[in-house]
C-alpha cells in the first residue's frame, strides 16, 4: 500500500519536528512563472477580501516583504461585491459555486500557480469546480458526529452506528436542520453515494430516517459547538477541534464530505497578477501549516504537513484519520437530487396532521 506524506507522518508521529524544511520552500523570486518572456511582475497593490482571522498574522507581512506589494484588507463582501471592489474572496463552496454560475469570478492562469500542484485530491480537481478552473482551496473541516464518553469503549465510528444510536438511546441524538447533510449521511448509512440521486437509493435514505425521526433531533446549524446534553451530534469538527472532557469527534470510515473555503479572483479585479501571487502563496506549505495552526482548519496542502504538529494532525477535529483513510468527497448533489432531498425532508420534519 502507498502511503501519503501525512500517512507516514501519523505513523510516526513524534518524530515530526514543527520547523522542519521541506522540499520546494518558497524562498524567494520576485517574479513567478518566472523564465522566459511570459515572467510576470506583481500589481503595486492587493485588495484582500479576506478575514484576518482565516489566516497567520505573518502571511500579510510576509507577502509584502516578498513581493513589494501594499496589501489592503477590506470587510470581506461574500457574493455581493461589487464589480472591481476586491481583488482575492474567500468563500464557501455554495457561494463560489453561485458566482460561477453566474460568471462572476475569473478563470485562473494556472501558469501563476506553480503551488497549485501541491493540492492533495479530492480537493485538486472539486467536482464544484472541475480542475480548479476557477479557484484554490484554502482550507476545510469535514462532516461526522460528535459523541459522549458515556456512549462506552471503543463506542459507535459509522454512520450505522449513529444512527442506530437514536434508536437504543432515543431523544440522545440531534442532527442539523439540513436536509442535504442528513439525507446524504443515510445514504451513505444504507450503502450508497452521499450524492446520489437515484430513486431507490433515496428510497434506501428515506426507509431509515422514517425509522429513526421519532427518537431523533432536529435543529441548529451542521457547525454545532455543544452536544446540549445530548448523546451525540451529527456537525463538523470546527466545534471540537479543542479537546474537551468526556467528548470526542469520529469520522466514519465508510466516507464522509468535506466542507471547504476557497479563495478566488472575482471578475473585474483591478489588480490580476497580485492577486495570483496571493493565491500561490496561500498554498505554499509553510504559509499553508502556520495558518492550519492559527485557525485549526485542515490545509489541503500536501507538504505542510512536515510543519504541523502532530497534535494537529491527529485531531480528527481537524484532519480525518490518515490510517486507515477516510473516503473524502464533497456534497455536490443533482439539482434533481437537491429537489428531491428537500421534498423528502419537509416530509420527515414536518409536524404530524392533527386529525
Amino acid at each position: 500500500m502507498h502511503l501519503t506524506r501525512r500517512q507516514l507522518l501519523v505513523a510516526a508521529a513524534p518524530l515530526v519536528l514543527a520547523g522542519c524544511s521541506r522540499p520546494g520552500s518558497s524562498a524567494a523570486p520576485q517574479t513567478f512563472a518566472s523564465r522566459g518572456p511570459n515572467a510576470q511582475v506583481p500589481d503595486p497593490e492587493l485588495l484582500l477580501g479576506v478575514p484576518p482571522r482565516s489566516m497567520a498574522a505573518a502571511s500579510v507581512p510576509e507577502f509584502t516583504k516578498r513581493f513589494n506589494v501594499k496589501v489592503t484588507m477590506i470587510a470581506p463582501p461574500g457574493a455581493d461585491f461589487a464589480p472591481g471592489s476586491v481583488d482575492v474572496l474567500l468563500l464557501d463552496q455554495d457561494a463560489l459555486s453561485a458566482l460561477i454560475a453566474a460568471k462572476r469570478v475569473e478563470p485562473l492562469d494556472r501558469t501563476l500557480i506553480a503551488n497549485r500542484k501541491l493540492v492533495e485530491p479530492p480537493f485538486d480537481d472539486p467536482s464544484f469546480d472541475s480542475g480548479g478552473a476557477h479557484s484554490v482551496p484554502k482550507d476545510y473541516t469535514v462532516v461526522g458526529f460528535a459523541l459522549a464518553a458515556r456512549a462506552g469503549a471503543p463506542g459507535p465510528s459509522s454512520w450505522v452506528d449513529f444512527f442506530d444510536l437514536a434508536t437504543t438511546f432515543p431523544g440522545q441524538v440531534g442532527v442539523p436542520d439540513d436536509a442535504v447533510t442528513v439525507i446524504g449521511a443515510a445514504l451513505v448509512a444504507t450503502g450508497h453515494d452521499w450524492n446520489s440521486s437515484a430513486s431507490g437509493d433515496l428510497d434506501d435514505a428515506r426507509a431509515l430516517l422514517t425509522s429513526v425521526r421519532p427518537r431523533i433531533g432536529v435543529g441548529g446549524t451542521v457547525d454545532r459547538a455543544r452536544l446540549n446534553g445530548g448523546l451525540a451530534v451529527m456537525c463538523t469538527g470546527l466545534g471540537f477541534r479543542d479537546a474537551r472532557a468526556g467528548v470526542r469527534f469520529v469520522v466514519p470510515p465508510e466516507g464522509t464530505v468535506a466542507r471547504p473555503r476557497l479563495l478566488c479572483i472575482p471578475e473585474f479585479a483591478p489588480d490580476p497578477v497580485s492577486a495570483h501571487a496571493w493565491l500561490n502563496h496561500a498554498l505554499d506549505p509553510l504559509v499553508a501549516a502556520r495558518d492550519t495552526v492559527r485557525t485549526g482548519r485542515a490545509t489541503p496542502v500536501g507538504e505542510a504537513t512536515f510543519a504541523l504538529p502532530p497534535k494537529l494532525l491527529t485531531n480528527h477535529a481537524v484532519y480525518p484519520p490518515a490510517l486507515p483513510p477516510v473516503a473524502l468527497g464533497f456534497s455536490d448533489p443533482s439539482d434533481a437530487g437537491l429537489e428531491a432531498r428537500a421534498a423528502m425532508w419537509q416530509e420527515l420534519v414536518a409536524p404530524p396532521t392533527r386529525r
